[in-house]
C-alpha cells in the first residue's frame, strides 16, 4: 500500500485480546505491532485471554500504551482480535475486521452468522477458511493471511535455556510446547513416544503454560507414569517445565532441543510448530487443520497422519464450545514411526528442518503479510465510502 493509499484510509481501532502468556495474544501483539509499523496509528482497547498475568516484552509493553493512550475516531474500521462468539459489531465504526481462529472442523451453530455481521474475517490458513465456511461464514468474507510472527528472536544462533536439564550425550531431545489439554494430544504422544523410544535414546521436554492450579511435580509423576506403563524398556524421561517464559528464554528453549513434537487434535495456527521451524528443528506433527499448511509434506518435515473424529464428551467438557465438533485425530502407529524416524536418521532430521526454516520464512514474510491485509482494509474501505451493505 502507498503512503497515499495509507493516508486515504479511515483511523484504525483495535479491539481485543493482546494481554497475556497464551499464543492468541502474542499474535495480537503482533498484528498490533505490524499496523504501527505500517504508519498506521491505530487506537487500542486491549483484553486479556485468561487469568495468568505476562507474556509482553518491554517493548510490546510500549506498543500497547502507545496505542492505547490514542482516542478511538467514530467513522473508522476497527480491527476485532477476538475468539468468534466475542465479536460485537462496533456502532461507532464504518466496518468491522474480525481476526480470529477456532480449532475444528467447523464453527458451532450460530457462529457463522454472527461473524457475518463483519465486513471481513481474517483467519491465519486456508484449511482454517474452510473450517469457517462450513461453519456458516459467507465465502467472500473469510480471508487467510498467515500471522506476523517476528522472526528476529528466532534466528540462530541462540544459546540454550539456563533451565533445561542437563544433556545426556547421544540422547535425543524432543520438545512439545502446549497448554495441558486433550485438544493438544498429550494422550497420545506420550504412549507413542514410549514405544518409539528408549531410556537411551531419547527424552521428552515438556513445557506447559502456566495457569492457576497447576501442579508441576505432580503433572511430571503422572506423564512419566504413563511412559513407564508403554516403555518396552527402560522407559525414556519426560521433564515438564512451566515457568512463564518471554523474551529470549523462549527461543533458548527451541535451542536445548533437537525436534518438535506436537500431536495435535486441531491448531488455528500452531505457533510452536511455526516458532520450531524458524529455529530450523525438524518437527513432528499432525498434518491437519492449519498444521497442513505449516508442515505440507515429508520434505519439510514429519507429518503424522489424521483421521476425523468427533470431539469427545471429555474434551467438551474442558472446552465446551467444542461440543458437538468434530477434529482430526493423530493416528498412534504413524506417530510411532515418525518419532523413530528422527532418532534413527539424524542427518535427514536436520536436512527437514532446514528445509523447513526456508518453508515458514517463505510462507510468512512480513511484507507480503503487510500488503494482503493492507490491501483488505482498503478493500474493506472501498466498499464501505461507496455504502454497500457491510454487515
Amino acid at each position: 500500500m502507498s503512503d497515499t493509499q495509507q493516508s486515504a484510509l479511515p483511523p484504525l481501532h483495535v479491539r481485543g485480546i493482546v494481554f497475556g502468556p497464551s499464543g492468541f495474544a502474542a499474535q495480537g501483539r503482533e498484528w498490533l505491532a505490524l499496523l504501527e509499523d505500517l504508519g498506521l496509528k491505530p487506537s487500542l482497547h486491549g483484553a486479556r485471554l485468561g487469568s495468568v498475568d505476562g507474556g509482553e516484552s518491554p517493548a510490546e509493553q510500549d506498543l500497547i500504551e502507545r496505542c492505547a493512550a490514542r482516542r478511538p475516531q467514530p467513522g473508522g474500521i476497527t480491527i476485532q482480535h477476538v475468539l468468534p462468539p466475542h465479536f460485537v459489531p462496533d456502532p461507532d465504526a464504518i466496518a468491522d475486521v474480525v481476526i480470529t481462529v477456532f480449532e475444528t472442523t467447523a464453527l458451532p451453530h450460530g457462529w457463522g452468522a454472527h461473524l457475518n455481521q463483519a465486513a471481513a474475517v481474517v483467519v491465519p490458513a486456508p484449511p482454517i477458511a474452510e473450517a469457517f465456511a462450513c461453519g456458516g461464514v459467507t465465502a467472500h468474507r473469510v480471508h487467510a493471511i498467515a500471522p506476523p510472527i517476528s522472526m528476529a528472536p528466532f534466528s540462530p544462533p541462540i544459546q540454550p535455556w539456563h533451565g533445561l536439564p542437563p544433556r545426556r550425550p547421544g540422547v535425543r531431545r524432543f520438545l512439545s510446547v502446549i497448554d495441558w489439554s486433550l485438544r493438544k494430544g498429550m494422550d497420545v504422544l506420550l504412549p507413542a513416544f514410549a514405544r518409539a523410544c528408549r531410556f537411551d535414546e531419547a527424552e521428552l521436554i515438556l513445557k506447559v503454560a502456566p495457569r492457576v492450579g497447576l501442579d508441576r511435580a505432580a503433572l511430571q509423576t503422572h506423564c512419566q507414569a504413563i511412559v513407564q506403563q508403554h516403555s518396552r524398556g527402560p522407559a525414556p524421561t519426560v521433564h515438564v517445565l512451566d515457568p512463564l517464559l518471554t523474551g529470549t528464554d523462549l527461543p533458548a528453549v527451541y535451542a536445548g532441543c533437537d525436534a518438535l513434537v506436537l500431536p495435535s487434535r486441531g491448531e488455528g495456527w500452531g505457533r510452536p510448530v511455526h516458532e520450531a521451524m524458524l529455529m530450523g528443528m525438524p518437527v513432528v506433527a499432525t498434518q491437519a487443520g492449519a498444521l497442513a499448511t505449516l508442515l505440507p509434506d515429508v520434505h519439510t518435515g514429519y507429518p503424522v497422519a489424521t483421521s476425523v473424529a468427533p470431539v469427545s464428551e471429555a474434551a467438551a467438557a474442558e472446552t465446551p464450545a467444542f461440543a458437538g465438533q468434530s477434529w482430526w485425530q493423530p493416528d498412534a502407529d504413524d506417530l510411532v514411526n515418525q518419532l523413530q524416524q528422527v532418532v534413527q536418521d539424524p542427518v535427514e532430521a536436520r536436512t527437514r528442518g532446514r528445509r523447513a526454516q526456508a518453508h515458514v520464512r517463505k510462507l510468512c514474510d512480513h511484507g507480503a503479510i503487510a500488503a494482503k491485509l493492507c490491501q483488505l482494509l482498503d478493500d474493506v474501505a472501498t466498499r464501505a465510502s461507496q455504502l454497500e451493505p457491510m454487515r
